[in-house]
């Protein structure tokens, strides 16, 4: 897991370490097996205060018997995004292309049908038309509606509507279009085009998003997506 999601500042010593399972640390194998091979053998305990401290497996060079101790949440989605990985690695899903391809219902139709997914997501999500206006700010009305419902879910059900709705967003910001590519080695997809800026991904935008590694956020990724594409000037 990324170092900025811990509790702790500092990682733990072993010492520390120690001193925390002395105290008390539960043991969870059924939590350490989850996160098998990626973690090489990493113990995970749980602490009190709905909290887990990852212990480092001795395999990892310069890590071995150190720790880090997360909030609950956090490690849930960790777990939870170890599993997501290794399904997909095991059905040769890699990429956002691959991971949006084998959800969407429309596939490269998707453009010739915005509008209807657009609506179809107001509906969905029960919200005023007047709240989905296609500014960044109204990515955090459907980053909270994502939320509320588990990013498996919206996997499943409204994976195309997001890709459709960030679309639109990040069209407008970039004064684009949308084009289709024909020439993926896995399947043709939806992206946009902008004369400043190099080809723009929703699908890499709803695809992170969706990966439940953190709090689903629309709008820092969508406007991340534009900057990291922005063609230098000249």
């Amino acid at each position: 897991m990324a170092h900025k999601r811990t509790l702790n500042e500092r990682r733990l010593t072993k010492r520390q370490v120690q001193e925390l399972i002395s105290s008390g640390a539960r043991p969870r194998p059924d939590l350490s097996v989850a996160l098998e091979p990626t973690s090489l053998q990493s113990r995970v305990y749980e602490l009190e205060g709905d909290r887990y401290l990852l212990v480092f497996g001795e395999q990892i060079p310069g890590l071995g018997g150190k720790g880090d101790i997360y909030a609950a949440d956090a490690f849930r989605r960790f777990v939870d995004w170890i599993a997501k990985v290794d399904e997909d690695a095991k059905h040769g899903r890699h990429g956002s292309v691959a991971d949006w391809a084998h959800y969407s219902a429309l596939k490269h139709r998707l453009i010739a049908n915005i509008d209807t997914l657009i609506a179809q997501l107001g509906s969905t999500m029960s919200q005023a038309t007047d709240k989905l206006d296609f500014s960044y700010q109204s990515l955090d009305v459907v980053s909270a509606y994502v939320e509320g419902i588990g990013v498996a879910r919206a996997q499943q059900e409204i994976y195309d509507h997001l890709v459709a709705y960030v679309g639109e967003v990040l069209r407008l910001r970039i004064r684009g279009h949308w084009q289709v590519n024909n020439n993926s080695p896995w399947q043709p997809y939806p992206y946009l085009v902008g004369a400043m800026h190099d080809p723009v991904m929703p699908i890499n935008v709803v695809c992170q998003e969706l990966s439940g590694l953190d709090p689903v956020n629309l709008r820092a990724a969508a406007a991340n997506e534009v900057r990291r594409k922005r063609k230098p000037p000249g």
